[in-house]
Order: C-alpha cells, then sequence, then structure tokens
C-alpha cells in the first residue's frame, strides 16, 4: 500500500521494515479514540489485504542474503528464550517496565487513552502515569494488533516481536550498506553483525520495545533518505520517508525528533544545492509527516507540558542521586550505574 501511495518500487529488504511504519499509524490513529481502538487489527487486515490485491509486489523473488542476515539476527534475539526451554520473556527481575507495557497494550488496545470506568488500583495507578498523560505508543500498535488477531496473550508475544523488530533491524542495514558494500554476501555479514551491538542486545533482554523500535526506524530512515533524493523519483515517492518519521515520533514521543536531526540536516544540504528538483519533494514530505504524525502531535498536547518537570532534583526516579555530566560520554565502570566507581569494589572472595 505505500508504494502503491508513492508510485516507486521500494528496496526489496525495505518492504518489511517500511511495512511496519503503516501498521503503527494504523494504530496510532484508530487507538486515537475508545470507540474505534478495537477497530486497530482489522484496519491493518484490510490494508494489507488491500496491498497484497493491488500490487504484485508479493510475488517478486526475495534477495536471500538479505534475508538470511534478518534470519540470523532472529535467531540470535531468540536464542536466550528458545534455549530456556520455556514460554517466557527477559529481564523482569532486572526491569519492571515489561509489566507497565503489558498494562498499556491491554488498555489502549481497547479503550484507546481513556481511563473512563476504572476503579483505584495499581493498572489504574500505572496507566495513570503513563497512557492518560500521552506516554508514547507506537512501539505498542504492533503487539496489541497481534493480541487482537490472534487472541493470544500479549506475555507470550512480547519477546518474539522485539526478536521481530530486531530481524527487521538487519533488513533495513542490509540497505543502507547497499551503497558502500556492492558483495551481497559480504553486506548480509556486515548487516547480520551490525544489528546486534551489545547495547541494543541487552535492551531486548530488558523489554526495551521502544529501543528496539526506534533503531529499526532509525536505520529505515537512514536507508530510505537517499533513496528519496535520487532525482528519478517522482514527488509522492517522500511518503515512504514521511510515514518512517511519523512513526519515529510515535514511538519515541514528540521529543524523540530529535533523533531527526542529522537526516533533516543532509535533506537540507541536497535541497539547498538542488531547490528546483527536491522542492516538490519537500513539499510532499512536509504535508505527509503533518498528516501521519497527528496521532504524536495530539499525544503531545498532554506530554510536553509535563516534560519541565524531569529536570528537577526531586524527581530522580530508581537514582540515588544526580547522575554526573561525565556519565554523558559512554560506559561507566560501576557494578551500580546510580554511583560513582570510586564507591564500587570488586568482590574480595
Amino acid at each position: 500500500m505505500l508504494e502503491l501511495a508513492s508510485g516507486e518500487r521500494l528496496p526489496r529488504p525495505l518492504v518489511l521494515p517500511a511495512g511496519l511504519t503503516v501498521v503503527i499509524l494504523a494504530g496510532q490513529f484508530a487507538t486515537l479514540a475508545a470507540a474505534t481502538a478495537e477497530l486497530a487489527g482489522p484496519l491493518v487486515v484490510g490494508l494489507a489485504a488491500a496491498g497484497l490485491l493491488l500490487s504484485a509486489r508479493w510475488r517478486a523473488r526475495p534477495d536471500p542474503w538479505a534475508y538470511g542476515a534478518a534470519v540470523g539476527v532472529f535467531a540470535v534475539f531468540a536464542a536466550p528464550i528458545v534455549l530456556s526451554g520455556e514460554a517466557t520473556f527477559a529481564g523482569y527481575i532486572k526491569l519492571d517496565d515489561t509489566a507497565t507495557y503489558f498494562a498499556m497494550t491491554d488498555r489502549v488496545m481497547e479503550h484507546g487513552r481513556s481511563l473512563a470506568g476504572l476503579a483505584p488500583s495499581t493498572y489504574e495507578a500505572t496507566l495513570g502515569t503513563t497512557v492518560s498523560i500521552g506516554y508514547p505508543t507506537g512501539s505498542l500498535m504492533p503487539l496489541g494488533i497481534g493480541h487482537q488477531l490472534l487472541s493470544y496473550d500479549i506475555a507470550w508475544l512480547f519477546q518474539p516481536y522485539l526478536t521481530v523488530l530486531a530481524a527487521l533491524l538487519a533488513l533495513a542495514l542490509y540497505a543502507v550498506l547497499s551503497r558502500v558494500i556492492p558483495s551481497r554476501p559480504l553486506r548480509a555479514l556486515a548487516a547480520f553483525v551490525a544489528a546486534q551491538p551489545a547495547i541494543l542486545f541487552s535492551y531486548a533482554l530488558w523489554g526495551g520495545i521502544k529501543e528496539l523500535a526506534g533503531a529499526l526506524l532509525i536505520a529505515l530512515i537512514a536507508a530510505l533518505l537517499p533513496w528519496t533524493l535520487d532525482e528519478g523519483r517522482r514527488a509522492r515517492a517522500a511518503l515512504p520517508l514521511a510515514a518512517a518519521c511519523s512513526a519515529l515520533v510515535g514511538v519515541l514521543s514528540l521529543p524523540g525528533a530529535v533523533w531527526l536531526a542529522p537526516a533533516a540536516v543532509v535533506a537540507t544540504v541536497v535541497l539547498v544545492r538542488r531547490p528546483q528538483r527536491l522542492l516538490p519533494k519537500a513539499g510532499v514530505f512536509v504535508a505527509g509527516l503533518a498528516v501521519l504524525a497527528i496521532p504524536a502531535f495530539v499525544a503531545a498536547v498532554d506530554w510536553l507540558p509535563r516534560i519541565g518537570a524531569f529536570d528537577k532534583e526531586k524527581n530522580l526516579g530508581n537514582l540515588i542521586g544526580p547522575l554526573s555530566a561525565f556519565q554523558l560520554f559512554g560506559i561507566w565502570p560501576s557494578g551500580d550505574f546510580r554511583v560513582h566507581p570510586h564507591e564500587w569494589r570488586l568482590p574480595t572472595s
């Protein structure tokens, strides 16, 4: 459907990652209101069916090297759960955010952001500090839609969903590397390695749903930007890029648009050098972003007024005290990231 709207064929490895942006955006629009929240799943099915009927893309032969890299990354991220021998999810003892995401997904997919009718409870309190104040829900949409369509418990879909995000990241990176690594086997190997940095793998083991989705979308934007700027493409070819950028702000919230800054700088430089050829694309991109990012703008109405509270010293969350500015520059070699290294000692036995 995204290809039909843009009038262009996407690079084959980007079809699935770009398609995920449509799933995210469709879910975001459906859950804007409680009355339409349960229609998110049927809406996505309808879009998928229309895409299959109107496009022959699904008959195209896939790139085996691209999907080989994706399958390899899927296996690596799935290994800790699969090798445990049980259906489970990781990291709950370390970080209880997973329970919050379960609660948010459960509520949003049935009632949108409304908490009407909920009695005072831990569940209600959790939603009161997340969903009701505009916490970004973009990363939860595919998970919630999967739950709607399969009637399968969210708990058992959660870790497979994170693993799929990592596999799609490999596909996006494969497309990014196509301009610098001509050899497909070498490109697949590079994408396989690049898709599993230690910090991202750790996020997957700690239930970092926004981080996995955000990494995928940033890589997708990096792949789509030069593709969009190619002179031979029509103006509406900017729509997939607009969809990816809209999905990113839906996943990370409107302030998360700061991750678009590098791409914006590159696009601005190219636009200044070739204004007449690129202005139509820029217009389509801005218009598409303005429409597709409406759910993020709606959430920002509640979210942005509260941002100032997070820079107050009394709002430390799980921290013991304010972090040192030096901790911005990389790893913090301490057994507990909340304290300075000199306050941590190796075990003596």
